[in-house]
C-alpha cells in the first residue's frame, strides 16, 4: 500500500499524449508522462530509474541522470553500442586481434566493452552492479540488463583501482573515451545531440 509516483520521460509528443490518456483511463493517478529529452529533465532525487532499450548513448544519458540524482536503484537495458564501436582499434599485441578481424565479433566485443565500462563507472560512484540476461534471446537479441544498487562510496584507493581497470580496457582496445565519462566530466557538453542524431539515422 505504498504510494508510488512514477513519471515517464519521452521525446515524442504523440506518444506522451497516448500514454497520458491511457494512464488516466486506467485510473493510475500517480503515473504521469512528460515530453522532454532525458538530458533536459531535472530530478533532484530518485528512488528508481528505469531505461529500456535506450539507443546507444541515450542509455548513458539515463545513467548520468540516475547517478546525478543518487537514485537508489538504476535498471537499464542497453540497445545499440555504436559510440564505442566507432573508436575501437585492435593492436597486434592484443591477444584478441586474430578474432577481431571478423566484423560481427568486433560488434559483439563492442557491446561487451561498452556495458563493462558502464558497470565499472557505476561502481566508481558507489553502485553495486549486476549484468545478466532478462529475457530469452528468441524474444530479442538486446537482452542484457544492468542493475545498480546504491551502496557506500568507495574509498579513494578503491576509486583509483576502478579507474585503472577502466583505463586498461580503453587502452587495450584503442578507446579514447566512454560517453558516460564525458557526461560526468563535462555535464554541459552537448555532443550527445550529434551522437543521438547519428544513431537515429
Amino acid at each position: 500500500k505504498m504510494r508510488v509516483d512514477m513519471k515517464g520521460v519521452e521525446t515524442q509528443e504523440n506518444l506522451v499524449k497516448f500514454c497520458q490518456n491511457t494512464a488516466q483511463k486506467a485510473l493510475f493517478g500517480s503515473l504521469e508522462f512528460v515530453q522532454s529529452n532525458i538530458n533536459d529533465y531535472k530530478a533532484d532525487s530518485l528512488d528508481m530509474l528505469i531505461a529500456l532499450h535506450a539507443c546507444d548513448t541515450a542509455t548513458d544519458d539515463a545513467l548520468y541522470l540516475g547517478i546525478n540524482a543518487k537514485a537508489k536503484v538504476i535498471i537499464v537495458a542497453p540497445c545499440c553500442h555504436k559510440q564505442i564501436r566507432q573508436q575501437m582499434t585492435i593492436k597486434e599485441s592484443n591477444v584478441l586481434e586474430p578474432a577481431m578481424k571478423y566484423g560481427i565479433l568486433m560488434e559483439r566485443q563492442a557491446e561487451i566493452l561498452t556495458d563493462s565500462l558502464r558497470a565499472l563507472i557505476l561502481n566508481k560512484f558507489g553502485y553495486k552492479t549486476k549484468v545478466f540476461e532478462f529475457v530469452e534471446y528468441d524474444n530479442t537479441s538486446k537482452n542484457i540488463i544492468i542493475t545498480a544498487e546504491l551502496g557506500e562510496m568507495p574509498s579513494d584507493e578503491q576509486k583509483k583501482k576502478i579507474q585503472s581497470q577502466i583505463d586498461d580496457i580503453k587502452n587495450r582496445f584503442g578507446i579514447k573515451y566512454h560517453y558516460l565519462e564525458k557526461l560526468i566530466e563535462n555535464p554541459v557538453d552537448q555532443s550527445w545531440r550529434i551522437l543521438n542524431a547519428q544513431c537515429e539515422k
